[in-house]
């Protein structure tokens, strides 16, 4: 690359190439308070206290906690999406790896990654602030941030060297470019710039749950008698005093059977004095509300009624599939923000989390590979780079499998395997290459 070249990828790469003319307006009807058509100022996030306070209780913490250890005890890596490439870029991705786990002074990847989690599920997005560094081993640094204090610019251009996102602080605001903020939104939609959190989704539900388990607190340490006994017709006043002077003398913290006489006396229930009274059932549903919201199972969060092998299966697959889509929409940031956005290497390098198949899976996947290779569909090396392992040497894998064949030994080419078989053949058979042996 010559001089001038070079100088003119430097102009260009601060701004779009080509970049067309946008005719329509992103969010053309106001939403919330103060958002408004032609309104060129920072929106702040909604109900930020109260989303905060509701992530504490109970519930909605360990459907939080469950899709949080889920992503962050997954094995993740930076390599290169060519294999051919692995060698020449393999300095480069060291470097990137070594950035993200460490980025910045006070976390480490695990930490970093459990922040922007819970404020994707919490605030609806994950914010974390991108600055470059001179440090030639760790050329960047990911803060994270409060994601309720990031306010965004609804009239955003698209432009590289616009502000598109503003942090206030101290009464005055911190305005940033795309590339200098990392904003990771929970399901993007058209009328708002703002993301959509599942704790907004139910935050009338796991409200309503606080309240009904803080009432049933309530009624188990305050007990009372939720019944009446009716003394009969021809009970008065007097009778009733001294029945409740034989109630406290004799009969209460003795245990002894109390014995009345009377016309048609009766008890008279007040109320359900089992879990009904509790509302143990209508606990039990919107905890299940609170699971649907989250796109996990409900027996992650405590639910075990109802719950047999094939249902216990197919939850774990929501659970999984929930897992993976957040994961994904986080790889899918880092790349566009670190791979490409800092590095240039977009399509050549990538930064991925890696999934554990569960043992079901494997073996239904083993099964299928083997009858593909059973009947001459997929070579051993296709079996192999579905795997993401690398070809057999010497071209053995590159042959359809004949049923019943003999072993063969990889470490040599297909032609010294033909070779060495025929060796063996002419051992057994010393006669077979003489010409005057008829055959039989």
């Amino acid at each position: 690359m010559g001089v001038r070249q070079w100088v003119i990828n430097w102009l260009e790469a601060g701004r779009s190439k080509n970049e067309p003319v946008r005719q329509t307006e992103s969010y053309p009807y106001p939403f919330g308070v103060i958002g408004s058509i032609g309104n060129n100022q920072p929106i702040p996030k909604k109900t930020e206290t109260n989303l905060r306070s509701l992530s504490e209780s109970p519930i909605p913490r360990r459907a939080i906690n469950v899709i949080k250890d889920g992503i962050t005890k997954l094995n993740w890596s930076v390599t290169t999406i060519d294999e051919n490439d692995a060698e020449k870029y393999q300095e480069l991705c060291k470097i990137i790896e070594r950035a993200l786990l460490k980025p910045n002074q006070a976390d480490s990847f695990r930490s970093w990654v459990e922040q922007i989690i819970e404020d994707m599920l919490v605030c609806s997005a994950g914010s974390s602030e991108t600055v470059k560094s001179n440090d030639l081993k760790r050329p960047f640094r990911m803060y994270p941030v409060d994601s309720f204090s990031i306010e965004l610019y609804p009239t955003w251009d698209g432009q590289p060297e616009s502000y598109r996102y503003a942090q206030r602080v101290n009464g005055k605001y911190v305005h940033l470019t795309d590339s200098e903020m990392m904003y990771i939104r929970m399901n993007p939609r058209t009328n708002t710039p703002f993301g959509l959190g599942p704790l907004e989704t139910v935050w009338e539900t796991a409200t309503n749950f606080v309240m009904s388990h803080r009432t049933a607190g309530k009624q188990t340490i305050n007990t009372f008698l939720r019944r009446i006994l009716n003394l009969g017709k021809n009970a008065n006043s007097t009778d009733v005093k001294a029945f409740r002077a034989y109630w406290e003398n004799e009969v209460m913290g003795r245990g002894i059977t109390p014995i009345i006489s009377g016309e048609s006396p009766s008890i008279l229930d007040l109320g359900a004095t089992d879990d009904k009274a509790l509302f143990i059932e209508w606990q039990r549903f919107l905890i299940e509300i609170v699971a649907i919201a989250f796109g996990i199972s409900p027996k992650k969060l405590g639910q075990t009624k109802d719950v047999n092998r094939n249902t216990a299966d197919s939850e774990d697959e929501d659970t999984n599939s929930t897992i993976q889509s957040i994961a994904e929409n986080i790889v899918e940031h880092i790349n566009n923000h670190i791979i490409d956005g800092i590095f240039k290497m977009g399509g050549i390098i990538e930064f991925k989390f890696h999934y554990a198949t569960s043992l079901k899976d494997l073996k239904t996947k083993a099964d299928i590979d083997a009858i593909y290779l059973d009947r001459g569909v997929d070579t051993i090396d296709e079996v192999r780079d579905s795997k993401g392992k690398k070809a057999h040497p010497n071209g053995h894998g590159e042959r359809i499998l004949v049923p019943k064949e003999k072993a063969i030994d990889i470490n040599k080419t297909m032609e010294q395997q033909t070779q060495t078989t025929e060796h063996v053949n002419k051992k057994i058979d010393p006669n077979s290459n003489d010409p005057n042996t008829t055959p039989t």
